[in-house]
């Protein structure tokens, strides 16, 4: 004590051990001395017992009787220790809890000890007092919670090791290595699972409707807090249900999110707990703010980490930033990906200026793999993207000018028409084209081939009517603002020949394929891969059209020029010897076309690898040729290996898949396994309705396959009910002329007539 100027000090040091004795301490069972608050009356989805396993030192402990309960703010870190040591209070003589966000109030819960243990005594250093008594008794459970910084408790985790239990709770994650040199066991507390949420949100309002609160639930991203807080407003609003907060959260994030929902301004809300460790966060790192606000505007889970590179100048700085954001479990960092809560992203973003959402879009245009067809190296990349495109795209306003946004999804909608998904891709073409328009304009390049892309998914869905009217009137255009000998305009007038030649216009689609080589040759040379293309898909129309002879001959003469111009293993060429091989089918030289399937398909995978799609092609259409040979067994035995690897390569939803599928039923069928044929039609026709749509040309094929293993299979009443939808069907979607339609015609009368017999 000092009293005035130039005198004497005097140091007073306190022996804890020579003060009075402490309050007594239960011995026995029940913690007669304790502070926790109180806990919810409501507490579903936790397991106490793996918090108990990690203080006995099992479960992977790295030390007995001390642990630390770590995750992203609200996640309920404080309500599971809370409960745990009320659960298990019986355990311990002392139970005390210390809020422990500063080294002053870890000081002031110490010293709150010693007051509580010494009722009348004054005591000059409280906090030293406490921690003698914790080092001089065992038995005890000191809570340290809401830690900001762990070097706030280093010491006294070090004076206190070994007498009792020590339970930390923090949303900072320090790393195994960390924990372990604290001696803190880690438990990383995730969200609830959906039941538990849905339990949640029905025990706090009293609302039965399950499927709403699921919804609800899924909005909030199953976070213990921000499920209170709907609760708690919904429960303070009458007349609001769960769909009702779900609109208001859309509408109104910051001022709902916000509010505790008890009527008064409230700390312990997502926004405030959130906000200050992002104002933590930024003090440290401008570098990790901006990956914060990026982060936003993405989907919430497994973004590959070096699409964010462009954002650092130094990949190192990247490193640092993402490991600042995971230490304050901010975002979860899994094998080079990076996920985010959806509310830590809806609170990014409610504060984000618009520049996030573009610095993303940009991101993602710079991330895009080459050749969203045939590159399969970028596919798995692309199914990473996927998710985050749609989620950037679909926050843009309708009136905004990213140009970036138009390139990704062109190339988005055409990764996914290829896949199968053409519902989507033409979706998301039709949006594309909008925007175009309104950017661009009607006659930019660009606009123009998004044109031309929308009318080849209008033709892979079958659309073959509006894939025409689209191609016509943008070879109209093409023509008007490139001119007639662009390369662009000559590709138009090949795409409608195809078309055509889908439309069951064989002859039209022949004239327009022989005018357009004339020219071809004429603008880019008889040994332009253009020219080269268009010559294989006349000789593939001849094919169509029953000139088999020529097509022979048109495919023999392609295949010189094209080895003479691109080479042996050109993919062209090899594409070339399948056409070849499939003409020489088609003229019933089948032991020739099984030849010259089996040396493509030695020759493909060198080129191509196992896995690429044209092998899978060549393997399909070998397995085809064994087939009409009336090696019905080696071909069940093919496609059969065949789908597993597309199913592997390609996915379940492929349209490659679904035909092997198809090829397979019918080689069942072929083969007298009827029943089998039957159910794997079937199977296949629900999936391909599904994925492709009913009026997709696939769908239909099914559709048809179906009704003749019916009618093979004596269930003739069937087969008419069937026949008679799909002729339906057909004229509606195909025209009443079209060769499918007429065939589906004469298999239904064929099939009435069998059903007249049979009944007579």
């Amino acid at each position: 004590m000092q009293v005035g100027d130039h005198n004497v000090q005097t140091n007073v040091e306190v022996d804890a051990g020579q003060l009075p004795p402490a309050q007594r301490v239960a011995d026995a069972a029940g913690a007669s001395v304790h502070n926790l608050p109180s806990a919810s009356g409501v507490f579903i989805g936790r397991d106490l017992t793996q918090l108990g396993g990690l203080l006995a030192g099992g479960a992977g402990g790295v030390a007995v009787g001390q642990a630390v309960v770590y995750g992203l703010g609200g996640i309920g870190k404080t309500e599971l220790v809370l409960h745990y040591a009320r659960a298990y209070a019986d355990r311990y003589r002392l139970v005390w809890w210390v809020t422990a966000d500063s080294p002053e109030n870890v000081g002031l819960g110490l010293a709150e000890l010693t007051r509580r243990l010494h009722p009348v005594a004054t005591l000059t250093d409280a906090q030293a007092w406490a921690v003698g008594w914790l080092q001089a008794n065992q038995g005890w459970l000191l809570i340290l919670d809401n830690v900001e910084a762990v070097e706030d408790i280093t010491d006294l985790l070090g004076q206190v090791t070994g007498r009792g239990h020590v339970v930390v709770t923090t949303r900072r994650d320090l790393g195994r290595a960390s924990w372990a040199r604290l001696r803190l066991s880690p438990l990383r507390l995730g969200v609830l699972d959906r039941a538990a949420s849905v339990a949640i949100l029905a025990e706090l309002t009293g609302l039965t409707e399950a499927a709403a609160a699921d919804h609800l639930a899924a909005d909030l991203g199953d976070l213990p807090l921000a499920l209170e807080q709907a609760a708690a407003y919904i429960s303070q609003h009458h007349g609001l249900d769960f769909d009702g907060y779900r609109a208001l959260l859309a509408d109104r994030f910051t001022r709902v999110a916000g509010d505790s929902g008890h009527g008064s301004t409230a700390q312990r809300t997502i926004v405030s707990i959130w906000q200050v460790t992002m104002n933590a966060i930024r003090d440290r790192s401008m570098l990790a703010d901006r990956v914060m606000r990026v982060l936003g505007w993405l989907a919430p889970d497994g973004l590959p980490e070096d699409v964010l590179l462009p954002l650092a100048e130094d990949s190192a700085d990247l490193s640092d930033a993402l490991a600042l954001l995971a230490s304050y479990s901010m975002i979860s960092r899994n094998s080079g990906s990076v996920s985010v809560h959806r509310l830590v992203q809806a609170i990014a973003r409610s504060e984000a200026p618009p520049d996030g959402l573009n610095d993303a879009i940009r991101l993602l245009d710079a991330a895009l793999p080459d050749d969203p067809i045939r590159n399969i190296a970028g596919w798995p990349r692309w199914n990473a993207l996927l998710p985050h495109i749609d989620t950037a795209l679909n926050h843009l306003p309708g009136t905004h000018d990213n140009a970036a946004a138009l390139h990704i999804g062109d190339r988005m909608a055409t990764y996914r028409q290829f896949q199968g998904q053409v519902v989507t891709a033409i979706t998301a073409f039709e949006q594309v084209l909008t925007d175009s328009l309104r950017l661009l304009g009607d006659h930019h390049p660009s606009t123009l081939t998004t044109r031309n892309n929308l009318a080849g998914a209008y033709h892979a869905a079958g659309r073959v009517g509006e894939a025409i009217t689209a191609y016509e009137q943008l070879l109209i255009d093409r023509q008007q603002v490139l001119g007639g000998d662009h390369p662009s305009t000559l590709t138009t007038r090949n795409n409608l020949a195809v078309v055509y030649q889908a439309a069951g216009r064989v002859g039209e689609a022949i004239t327009a394929f022989e005018h357009l080589l004339t020219d071809f040759r004429r603008v880019l040379g008889e040994d332009h891969p253009s020219t080269l293309t268009t010559r294989n898909n006349l000789a593939s129309t001849y094919r169509s059209a029953g000139r088999v002879g020529e097509a022979t001959i048109a495919f023999e003469q392609l295949l010189t020029h094209s080895r003479r111009v691109l080479g042996d293993d050109h993919p062209d060429t090899l594409t070339t010897r399948n056409n070849l091989a499939l003409a020489c089918q088609a003229a019933g030289r089948v032991s020739e076309a099984i030849s010259a399937f089996e040396q493509l398909l030695t020759d493909s995978r060198r080129v191509l690898g196992d896995d690429h799609p044209d092998t899978l092609t060549t393997r399909n259409n070998l397995a085809l040729a064994y087939q009409g040979a009336g090696r019905v067994d080696e071909a069940i035995t093919a496609y059969e290996q065949l789908l597993t690897d597309r199913q592997r390569v390609l996915g379940d939803d492929h349209p490659s898949t679904l035909t092997t599928r198809n090829n397979l039923a019918h080689a069942y069928q072929d083969a007298g396994r009827v029943d089998e044929a039957i159910t794997a039609y079937e199977q296949l026709l629900t999936d391909s309705r599904s994925v492709l749509g009913h009026d997709h040309p696939n769908t239909l094929d099914t559709c048809y396959s179906v009704a003749l293993a019916y009618r093979v299979a004596g269930r003739v009443g069937e087969a008419v009910k069937a026949l008679e939808q799909l002729l339906t069907d057909s004229r509606r979607v195909l025209g009443e002329e079209h060769a499918v339609t007429m065939t589906v015609g004469r298999s239904l009368a064929v099939a009435r007539a069998a059903a007249a017999e049979t009944e007579s």
